[in-house]
């Protein structure tokens, strides 16, 4: 059997060679727009879809409440563990005074002051009610604020020297701790003071501050339990009388 010769070379410009046509160079490329199911039509073109819907928030982040109000409730709601934070605490005068009693201590004069000038224009008392003008509750105000300034401190050294003598530690930022944090309640509750015909019912809430001073002075002055007792009382009569002190200088002004 004669084998067939190979086919000559193709002449310049000459027509192609006949034969097969060799398979293309490179990868296939893909088939343009979707391709339809099989067995079936293809679908239906329709709306894009819609996006998702955010769930509304259930309720907004409450805000945050200021270190030192953060403090008071903590005092009133988790006193102990509270307590044992604040004993431990390495600290000085100048903090807890402008991060806790610079605010605290204005609540006080504040709502009196607002409350002298709200119609009939009276201020309470522990000593009762009595007729003010404005200008004279707005210095009675400014003046209240400085001596609770001064009288936390005063009862500070109170509870340092009475610390002492019931076998406890000396040590004046300690005492100026219990002093400060103890009287929460009674700072809070002087926001009664806004409304003088209510205001003996800020003094009942005041009272909480005992329960405040008998587990604060364990905590930070080191006294023993069995003179717990001794010492809180002790400190409560320090309190009331540096209490009825700047409430007899206040009326004094007020009404002088």
């Amino acid at each position: 059997m004669r084998t067939p010769p190979p086919n000559p070379p193709r002449p310049p410009g000459g027509p192609p060679p006949r034969g097969p046509t060799p398979p293309p160079r490179g990868p296939t490329p893909p088939p343009r727009g979707p391709t339809p199911p099989r067995g079936g039509a293809a679908p239906k073109a329709g709306p894009p879809p819609r996006p998702p819907v955010k769930p509304p928030a259930a309720k907004r982040a409450a805000r945050k409440l200021p270190g030192w109000l953060a403090r008071a409730q903590r005092l009133l709601l988790q006193p102990t563990q509270e307590w044992a934070t604040i004993a431990g605490e390495f600290t000085s005068a100048g903090p807890i005074y402008r991060r806790y009693l610079v605010p605290m201590a204005a609540i006080g004069p504040i709502a009196a002051t607002l409350g002298a000038i709200i119609p009939p224009g009276e201020r309470g008392s522990l000593l009762g009610k009595f007729p003010i003008e404005l200008g004279a509750a707005v210095q009675a105000g400014v003046l209240e604020y400085l001596l609770n300034l001064v009288g936390v401190y005063a009862l500070a050294l109170a509870i340092d020297v009475i610390g002492g003598s019931v076998g406890g530690q000396r040590n004046r930022v300690q005492a100026l701790k219990v002093a400060a944090y103890g009287s929460t309640p009674y700072w809070l509750a002087s926001v009664f003071a806004l409304f003088p015909k209510i205001e003996p019912l800020g003094i009942l809430l005041g009272l909480y501050s005992v329960r405040l001073f008998a587990l604060g002075l364990p905590a930070c002055m080191k006294v023993a339990r069995d003179k717990t007792a001794a010492f809180t009382l002790l400190t409560i009569i320090a309190a009331a009388l540096i209490v009825l002190v700047i409430t007899a200088i206040i009326t004094r002004l007020a009404v002088a």
